[in-house]
């Protein structure tokens, strides 16, 4: 045997003796005492994983607080759809939504439409129609006045004089709402220097002389009086409602003439000059045109 077979058996011999002496098993390690509790790691235990923290759930693979995750609140995959004014928002493992500037838990219970009113023109002082959820000439919170130009004219008096129809509203649209608005277009643009027949905007489509997507608009008919000439003409307001929800806040309107026929404008709710069942009508004087000249008419709003 040469020197170099001989160091490469005994390379070779002292391998495997340091091979067998690694092979113990764990359970032998743990009977000597040296490799520690085998419950902690035994064989097919995988690798240590920490949990979540206290106060969180695993979701899809994620620790996520349930408490305030608008993704899963209050549970796993239930996430807060969007709202009035925005998307949801979860707090202590419910979903809230803002509307009109409070917080709420259900959406649908959101108003935008708070009622109307009308003064009487300033030769005649005083409230014409007053606003039933207020009893006066006002606007409750949290609306505002969308004020819309009309002429009225005052009781027993032959006259017409320009006046406000204001609605009180606000700009949270929810999906179950049935108003949605309203805007108010001259018949021609350049009346006073105005560049567009867009009178009045919509607060609730972005300001201008639109409706939301899926509502109906109801046009109704006023003359007004231009305050560069004191010149006559005519303007048509529009409502946006929507007749295919839960009737909450707005059951339509409809225009009747003094003069015949007097049905100008039908409410789409009825297919009439009539409101709708569990509504009461509010009545607000505008003047208008037609084949007998320049007479007196009413809108008739249909409130809950």
């Amino acid at each position: 045997m040469t020197v170099f077979s001989a160091v490469l058996t005994v390379s070779m011999m002292g391998l495997a003796l340091l091979i067998t002496g690694c092979s113990e098993s764990p359970s032998n390690l743990g009977a000597g005492g040296d490799g520690g509790d085998s419950s902690s790691s035994g064989p097919g235990s995988g690798p240590f994983v920490h949990g979540c923290l206290s106060g969180e759930d695993l979701c899809d693979g994620k620790c996520v607080r349930v408490e305030d995750n608008a993704a899963h609140c209050g549970a796993c995959n239930n996430a807060c759809a969007a709202g009035p004014d925005g998307p949801g928002s979860c707090s202590n493992g419910k979903c809230v939504y803002t509307c009109n500037g409070a917080l709420v838990e259900d959406p649908t219970n959101c108003k935008n439409f708070f009622g109307a009113h009308e003064s009487y023109p300033a030769e005649c002082a005083g409230c014409s129609t007053p606003n039933p959820l207020t009893g006066s000439c006002s606007c409750p919170s949290p609306s505002s006045e969308l004020s819309l130009a009309v002429q009225s004219d005052c009781p027993g008096v032959p006259m017409r004089s320009a006046t406000k129809l204001r609605l009180c509203a606000t700009t949270s649209l929810p999906s179950t709402s049935d108003f949605g608005g309203a805007y108010q277009v001259d018949d021609a643009p350049g009346w006073c220097g105005a560049n567009a027949q867009c009178r009045v905007g919509n607060p609730l489509a972005g300001g201008g002389c639109a409706r939301p997507s899926g509502f109906d608009p109801i046009a109704v008919r006023s003359i007004i009086r231009l305050p560069c000439d004191n010149g006559e003409v005519g303007t048509q307001i529009i409502f946006c409602g929507n007749k295919n929800v839960p009737l909450k806040t707005f059951g339509g309107v409809f225009q009747v003439d003094d003069l015949e026929p007097k049905c100008r404008v039908a409410n789409p709710w009825t297919g009439g000059c009539s409101c709708p069942a569990n509504t009461t009508e509010q009545v607000f004087r505008v003047m208008v045109d037609g084949p007998g000249g320049l007479y007196g008419s009413t809108l008739r709003m249909c409130l809950p």
